[in-house]
């Protein structure tokens, strides 16, 4: 079975991206819009990593990642919490409520790629971020730690955003 991602974002837009990121890693993505949602459905799809953003509608990341951590059963999933470029992240409740990473919005496709692979593979994460990480890691303390994929050009990421887009409506 290839890994499940969980996604809590109550854009369409991340959910498409990280739909579209992760398609080509063999990976499936189970998106919902809140927070509630995505507690209701973590035992029924039991995810291998949750990604959830911090302010969504009915429960926040932070509530998601709490529930995840304080559950026997789902303890042992990575939670990575997402941060829109304008928001910053509570790192002392990220800590409080065991979150394994923060990955500020927009990201870099590859980043989270080798992000959620570090996670996935149970790879220790590093005290600090290097330069490189510290716009990602938002003061959080994680780093990718992976070389990523060779990059994709801009113009094809957001044609097959355009693409999966159309396509839905």
């Amino acid at each position: 079975m290839p890994p499940k991602i969980l996604l809590a974002d109550d854009s369409v837009t991340v959910q498409k991206v990280i739909e579209l990121t992760f398609h080509d890693e063999g990976m499936e993505v189970v998106a919902v819009g809140d927070g509630q949602k995505a507690i209701d459905c973590l035992e029924r799809e039991r995810p291998d990593i949750v990604l959830a953003d911090v302010s969504m509608p009915e429960r926040d990341g932070y509530a998601v990642a709490a529930h995840v951590k304080a559950t026997p059963s789902l303890a042992h999933i990575p939670v990575v919490l997402m941060t829109g470029a304008f928001e910053q992240i509570d790192d002392a409740r990220a800590r409080e409520v065991g979150c394994n990473g923060v990955l500020n919005k927009p990201f870099e496709p590859q980043m989270v790629i080798a992000l959620v692979r570090q996670l996935l593979a149970g790879e220790p994460v590093p005290a600090s971020p290097p330069p490189a990480a510290a716009a990602v890691a938002g003061g959080f303390p994680f780093d990718a730690g992976v070389t990523p994929a060779p990059p994709r050009t801009l113009d094809d990421y957001f044609d097959r955003l355009d693409e999966a887009l159309a396509a839905r409506v």
